[in-house]
């Protein structure tokens, strides 16, 4: 494990899982808004036949998510917590899911991934690092495991008050930490007020001609 301070996350959710067991309060999802969030994080990507790593994979929630909208695809989740992973592996039994104890800097996969997805992973607060600076550090790790690109999403600092024990992002940084590594970028902040999403794409190649992303318009040719 990396020398990131982890150590009120595991307290946070070890807490909730004995208190709560395989129940989405155990994550942190209090307000049933779980499929609202998965629902805005895939919705960028085509993942039929693709690879996804969720990061921060809780009980593998997601996984029953896609499983209503595709019928092809090869999913890895990884936590920090034992516990949820055991129920993930107990609850997913299909061979195109996999699921692993580990911290997303320290993951050393035999393959690649199309995509990687985030889902609460980064709200809570760590101490010894500047969250900025880690998630400058995931960010540059997650692109070494994914071809395409990544979704994450995060509490704004656009709030009428912050959670204690938690961290609330302003937009405007992550979308800069972003740039650092693609000019192809969405952030998402219509779907609820105090959270927002950020979806990177590597590919942001455009042709002089008409300053389009390629990637664009591959999509916008297949429509």
């Amino acid at each position: 494990m990396s020398s990131i301070n982890y150590e009120n996350i595991n307290h946070f959710y070890s807490e909730r899982y004995k208190a709560n067991g395989y129940s989405p309060k155990s994550l942190g999802w209090d307000k049933g808004k779980q499929d609202i969030r998965f629902e805005i994080l895939t919705s960028q990507y085509d993942f039929r036949g693709k690879s996804l790593l969720d990061i921060g994979c809780g009980f593998g929630d997601l996984a029953v998510f896609l499983d209503k909208n595709y019928a092809t695809y090869h999913y890895t989740g990884i936590d920090l917590q034992a516990c949820f992973i055991a129920e993930a592996r107990k609850h997913h039994p299909q061979s195109y899911k996999c699921f692993e104890i580990s911290d997303v800097l320290d993951f050393s996969p035999k393959e690649s991934f199309d995509y990687a997805v985030a889902s609460g992973t980064f709200n809570l607060a760590l101490r010894g690092i500047d969250k900025y600076e880690y998630l400058n550090l995931v960010f540059a790790k997650i692109l070494t495991l994914c071809r395409d690109g990544f979704a994450f999403d995060f509490l704004s600092d656009k709030v009428d008050y912050q959670l204690e024990g938690n961290f609330h992002y302003a937009p405007e940084k992550v979308l800069s930490i972003a740039y650092k590594y693609s000019r192809n970028v969405v952030l998402r902040n219509d779907y609820m007020p105090f959270e927002f999403a950020l979806f990177l794409f590597k590919d942001d190649t455009f042709e002089t001609a008409d300053t389009l992303f390629k990637r664009y318009k591959n999509e916008r040719n297949n429509i």
